[in-house]
């Protein structure tokens, strides 16, 4: 393994175009039959889409040691200039770092910190747009035609561009543009008391002020041209009027090293992985079938944090296959099931380049 020069290579700040409207970058290697390109035949309860897209292009890879941003270092006066009326601390019982800050504004804003690398900010109705945003990540909503928006993607770029500039957040891509007029929320909060009916307690979805509209935007950090999995660095909500709702998870502030990969595993073998696991899953249980249905896979970075310190604001960040699709899952009815019926939901799953592991950080 040869060490690259850590200092020839730093993260850029780089600003959102305002007219961006890209969601994924396509593939360099453009579609392929799956029939063609599938290293071994599936099992019947796992498919490839007709026209199977494969991002193979980067041929040099690197792994590398990070420093994440430490979001305690933050004031409330950056997100608000209002007066705090409120301020909770709440240490943790392990002591291992997770310690929760809590703001509370004149205007009814919150701000709350929990541990050193996580942040969430909103108005007071930010817990039902992280309802809402759960229910649209985990359900697979798909964006709106931006001739409903409420308002110009633009005015909500340029605004998230004024924000990351102000917390000092750089080297940001948009990886999705979700528009929702007021008419869209009402009709989620309905799809979303069907989709969750039985399986958990279901509140505030009705409780949307009338007429209201946002744009919900997410944002990945590149390292390399290379964009994170997982979970989006940035999460944020804009109404025509301010920001209902921001999330900021593990933000790298800057790369230590760099190394060049040497052993790597190929997107063939990420494939076979993911079959061997999921080769048994669909009868299991006669109550319980699942199927899934493969339309992607591409180069991703994920992280690797230290074992033994929680509170380490420093990991190691490595090339992973990342293969997504859409999952089909039945539930049939019995004494413990309570919403039966059939549910297709996306899934993505990460298997490390240099070891072919999957992995399951997040």
């Amino acid at each position: 393994m040869r060490q690259r020069k850590a200092d020839s290579w730093k993260i850029l700040f780089r600003r959102l175009p305002a007219c961006a409207l890209a969601v994924f970058v396509l593939s360099a290697s453009g579609f392929a039959r799956a029939d063609e390109v599938l290293p071994t035949p599936l099992p019947e309860h796992i498919t490839a889409a007709d026209h199977l897209e494969i991002d193979d292009r980067f041929e040099e890879l690197s792994f590398y040691t990070v420093t994440f941003r430490n979001t305690r270092a933050y004031t409330p006066e950056m997100f608000n200039p209002g007066k705090v009326t409120e301020s909770d601390y709440i240490q943790s019982e392990s002591g291992s770092g997770d310690d929760w800050y809590h703001y509370r504004y004149e205007d009814d804003s919150e701000l709350t910190i929990p541990g050193n690398t996580e942040l969430i900010y909103g108005s007071r109705d930010y817990e039902r747009y992280s309802q809402l945003l759960t229910y649209l990540d985990n359900a697979g909503i798909s964006a709106e035609e931006r001739e409903t928006a409420p308002y110009p993607l633009q005015d909500a770029l340029e605004r998230s561009n004024s924000l990351f500039d102000r917390l000092h957040i750089g080297n940001l891509v948009m990886d999705r543009a979700v528009a929702l007029p007021s008419s869209r929320i009402r009709a989620l909060t309905d799809d979303m008391k069907r989709f969750y009916s039985g399986a958990q307690k279901l509140y505030c979805f009705d409780s949307f002020p009338d007429e209201i509209g946002a744009w919900y935007l997410t944002f990945r950090q590149e390292l390399s041209g290379i964009r994170s999995a997982g979970v989006p660095q940035v999460r944020i909500v804009l109404t025509g009027d301010g920001t209902a709702l921001l999330e900021l998870n593990r933000i790298i502030d800057h790369v230590n090293d760099d190394y060049e990969l040497t052993a790597a595993a190929t997107w063939q073998d990420a494939v076979r992985l993911f079959t061997a696991t999921h080769e048994q899953k669909s009868s299991e249980s006669e109550l319980y079938s699942e199927s899934f249905e493969i339309n992607r896979i591409n180069i991703a970075y994920d992280y690797e944090m230290p074992r033994d310190d929680s509170a380490t604001l420093d990991a190691k960040v490595f090339p992973c296959w990342q293969i997504e699709g859409s999952q089909e899952i039945t539930l049939a009815e019995g004494p413990e099931i309570h919403n039966p019926g059939t549910k297709i939901i996306p899934f993505s799953e990460v298997y490390s380049i240099p070891d072919g592991k999957k992995n399951i950080n997040w």
